[in-house]
Parts: C-alpha cells; sequence; structure tokens
C-alpha cells in the first residue's frame, strides 16, 4: 500500500534542512537572500540545488521530511549510487578533506549477530589490503547506529551489465580486453589468498582514464560476509540462510559447498560474464535460482557461436573452458587467462570510452521501489537535474532482463511538391495543345 507524500511548507523545509545538518540557519538564510518570498518548499528546494547548496537526491528527501542519513562520520552523503541485496551506495565527500569516495551502508540483516560482525570485521581488514588498479579500494569500515558502511573508492563509469543492457553485446575485443584486466586483478587477489565468489557483470566497473577503459572490481570477500550463521556444509542448497552468489554466474562447486571453493570458482563466474558480454545473455536463462544452480551443475552451456558467429574460435575455446564443470579442466589460474587475452587482443581493442549514464537506483527486482512508510526515500520530480548529478554505477543488483526498448516509429519523409507541379504544367499544356489542334482541325473542315 503506497501512502501519500507528506506536504512540508517553505518554512517546514527550512527547518528539515538545519536538522538534516547539511546546512545551518544563518547559511540558509544566506541562500535564499534574493528569492521572492514563497510559502513553497518546492521553489526553495529548486533554488537551492540551483545555487548548489543541496543536491537532487538530498532536496528529494528533506521535501519528504526526511533529516537522516546525511552526515555518516566525517562523510556528507550527495547522491545514491546504487542499491541491492547487501544494502545501498552512495557518492559522498570528506567533509574536511573534500575527497569523493562511494559508501556501501550494509543492510542490518547481514550484520545483526555477533558472528556475522566478526566475520565482516575480518573480510574488510583482508580486502583492505588489496592495492591494485583493478581492484575498488576500501578505504576504511565504520559502524553507525546499527548499521555498518564500508568507505570505498569512488569509480565514476558505469558497471558492465549498465554496459550491455545499453549498447548490446560489446565488441568482441573489447570484451577480451575487460575479461584479462578482471583476470589480472583476481590473479592479484588469489595469490593473497582472497576469493571474491560474486564475479558478475554489476561487480566490473569501468572508468575511463588516459590510457583506455580500466575495469575495477567491487564488493570482494563481501559475498561470504552475507552467509550469516550457515557453516553446516550439508545446509539445503538455497536456504534463506546460504548465500551463493549470483544464480546466473555461480560455479557448480559454489553451489554445493560456498566455503570449499578456490580461485577457479571465480575463473567460472568470469567465464560466466565472459559469455554475457559477447551474447548479451547468461549461459542458463530463464528459471529460478535453484534450477539455474542445478543447471551449472548438470548441463552443458549453449555453443557461444550458435548465438553470435562473428566470434572467432579462439575466443570461444577460451569461453567454453572458463565453464567447464569439472574445476581441474577449467583454467587453473587467473594469470594464465589473462596471458591468453593479452595473446590475443594485442594492440587492436576498441578503446572506446563506455557508455557514462546514470541509471535511476533500482532494487533487486529491477523495478523502482513504491513509495511506503518503509522506504520514503522516493522521488519528488524538481524538474531541472541538479548540476551535481554525476555519471556513474556503483550497483550490486542482481541481474535482471534488459528493459524492452519502446518502438520508434520512423519519421515521414516531406514530399517534395515540386515534381507533381511540372508534371500537372506538363499535362495542363498537353491538354491545352490538344484542344488547340482538334479546333483548328474542326475550323478547316467547316471551312471545305
Amino acid at each position: 500500500m503506497t501512502h501519500p507524500k507528506p506536504r512540508v511548507d517553505a518554512r517546514e523545509f527550512i527547518d528539515h534542512v538545519v536538522a538534516s545538518g547539511l546546512m545551518d540557519r544563518d547559511e540558509v538564510t544566506r541562500a535564499l537572500d534574493g528569492l521572492e518570498p514563497t510559502d513553497s518548499a518546492r521553489k526553495l528546494a529548486r533554488h537551492l540545488v540551483d545555487a548548489g547548496k543541496l543536491t537532487r537526491f538530498q532536496a528529494q528527501r528533506l521535501l519528504v521530511g526526511l533529516t537522516d542519513g546525511f552526515i555518516l562520520g566525517q562523510y556528507r552523503v550527495l547522491e545514491e549510487l546504487g542499491r541491492g541485496g547487501m544494502g545501498r551506495v552512495y557518492k559522498a565527500v570528506h567533509q574536511t578533506m573534500g575527497r569523493f569516495v562511494a559508501l556501501k551502508v550494509l543492510s542490518p540483516e547481514h550484520t545483526k549477530t555477533e558472528k556475522a560482525r566478526d566475520l565482516f570485521q575480518r573480510e574488510v581488514k583482508a580486502a583492505a589490503k588489496l592495492n591494485h588498479p583493478n581492484i575498488v579500494t576500501a578505504f576504511d569500515a565504520y559502524l553507525a547506529g546499527d548499521r555498518f558502511f564500508l568507505v570505498m573508492e569512488y569509480v565514476d563509469g558505469p558497471n558492465l551489465s549498465q554496459l550491455v543492457k545499453e549498447q548490446g553485446p560489446l565488441p568482441i575485443q573489447q570484451a577480451c580486453e575487460y575479461v584479462r584486466q578482471t583476470a589480472v586483478g583476481l590473479e592479484y587477489a588469489h595469490h593473497l589468498g582472497l576469493i571474491h565468489r560474486d564475479i558478475k557483470p554489476s561487480n566490473l566497473l569501468v572508468q575511463q582514464t588516459t590510457s583506455g577503459p580500466q575495469v575495477k572490481m567491487l564488493d570482494f570477500g563481501l559475498a561470504l560476509v552475507t552467509a550469516g550463521d550457515t557453516t553446516d556444509p550439508d545446509a539445503a542448497v538455497g536456504t534463506t540462510n546460504t548465500v551463493l552468489g549470483t544464480p546466473d554466474y555461480a560455479s557448480p562447486e559454489q553451489a554445493r559447498d560456498q566455503y570449499n571453493v578456490d580461485g577457479r570458482s571465480d575463473l567460472y563466474s568470469l567465464g560466466c560474464t565472459f559469455f554475457y558480454l559477447l551474447t548479451g545473455q547468461v549461459p542458463f536463462p530463464g528459471g529460478s535460482g535453484l534450477e539455474k544452480l542445478l543447471r551449472h551443475g548438470s548441463e552443458p552451456p549453449p555453443a557461444i557461436r550458435s548465438l553470435r558467429d562473428d566470434i572467432p574460435q579462439p575466443v570461444a575455446l577460451i569461453v567454453h573452458k572458463l565453464l567447464e564443470k569439472d574445476r581441474d579442466d577449467r583454467y587453473q589460474t587467473a594469470g594464465e587467462l589473462a596471458n591468453d587475452l593479452a595473446a590475443l587482443v594485442g594492440k587492436t581493442a576498441d578503446w572506446s570510452a563506455p557508455a557514462r549514464s546514470r541509471p535511476k537506483p533500482k532494487s533487486d527486482s529491477g523495478v523502482e521501489p513504491a513509495s511506503s512508510g518503509d522506504d520514503p526515500w522516493e522521488s519528488v520530480d524538481l524538474d531541472e537535474p541538479s548540476a551535481t548529478t554525476v555519471s556513474t554505477a556503483m550497483m550490486t543488483t542482481r541481474e535482471t532482463p534488459a528493459p524492452r526498448r519502446a518502438k520508434v516509429k520512423p519519421k515521414r519523409r516531406k514530399k517534395r511538391l515540386w515534381p507533381w507541379v511540372l508534371v500537372a504544367c506538363l499535362l495542363a499544356f498537353a491538354v491545352v495543345i490538344g484542344v488547340g489542334l482538334a479546333v483548328r482541325s474542326l475550323m478547316s473542315h467547316a471551312g471545305q
């Protein structure tokens, strides 16, 4: 059941701004100096957004009466970047240093027990050791109220799931290069004993650099945090306490026992990701999560060249080697995969910049959350986008089918009139000549 948005007047809106900690009352007064007196909270919000005092996201929340959650420790929350089963991700700025970061606020259910909190702290400490250009850097971790949040490197670029949904299957050499970079990062992490457990397109961000697009892996080590208290290897697959990564990308051995996996499990997930980048679909589409997990362990994937015939045979062989059911038949290290792809990519990869778009944050179902008493952070239209809205994505949602594009009717070409005018003139001239000749003939016969 949806609830109407609470309406606030201008005075209440100013009180909300002050209560949020984003501005004090004197700052608000100075920012509104020169604005004509108004009772409209929306006009005040739009003015503060246009003046760069608030972001659009902040104004939207303040307009519905929400004043908490804008300041987390030393960080000022600017925008929501994405949301998923593990929590929400926000763009924020350090109030002293001015450094932009991404804050990942974990859902309370993932850290509600002492064991889960200990696991979280352990995984965060391990992930903090990772310092590699193809891995998103974790700066710090905090506890705010009953919620833990991670402070991570801010990456200004889309994830690979977005890229495929917006552009379709990627150019072959570009997909090879993105997978190669991911493999380089995995080789580094696996050497340190860290397994990702949830490699998928939406956990691979890509940003443009002076040397070309750079892939960065997100959420290293956090998949295990969501396992809660489940430590029984005989626990049923698919129980609420068992997290198996994302069913579209989970390896067969991870489906059986998420604790008894090694780096080759990440390589299987990377193979599913490679398959998706090249074809726009996962190896086993359709069905429930449990059905997908069973198919990963029992069915061979479709031949990738049957879905895209321009894929070279060497690339197809790499994809299918990654998707072997038996991990002993796959690449044994990510470094081996990176070397094979480097030989194929060479210097002819497509270095075009990735699409720069910012979709609205979505839930795991891929649907905008409705207004409700539980989650009133809904959109309030301010007509014009904020200048501080940034093109980025740090989403960790499950893969959802790409939305169908609305059919656009082709524009009708304007018909040129002058050819028809010319034809009409010629016909009229012919008629006049014909009539004249007929009259002349009649007069000639009449004279005789």
